[in-house]
């Protein structure tokens, strides 16, 4: 994979400080502009993320659900790629399971 680019880094690190809002204002923002960059699905999983870690779950499920069919949908991906989706949809499902224990 490429170099980070310094949005996601931003992004990051609002997630990290709580600020949620702006976190996912910056990963929805390079997810639509960056339609053909490799770290485009990581983008899409951090909006659903922010709102779990702000215990809007039903957002949170939303999102993870649409982050699941977005990535079933991607057809010319890497291998590498294919790698990194897959240990994403793990922890999708793994944090979905958890929303259905609180909701």
């Amino acid at each position: 994979m490429r170099d980070v680019p310094e949005e996601l880094i931003r992004a990051q690190e609002f997630q990290k400080a709580g600020d949620y809002l702006l976190s996912m204002r910056l990963y929805r923002r390079f997810f639509e502009e960056n339609t053909g960059h490799e770290l485009r699905f990581k983008a899409l999983f951090e909006v659903a993320d922010n709102y779990y870690h702000a215990r809007k779950y039903t957002e949170a499920k939303q999102a993870y659900i649409y982050f699941l069919e977005y990535c079933s949908n991607q057809k010319t991906i890497t291998l590498e790629e294919q790698k990194w989706i897959d240990a994403y949809v793990t922890l999708t499902y793994s944090r979905i399971k958890s929303i259905h224990s609180v909701l």
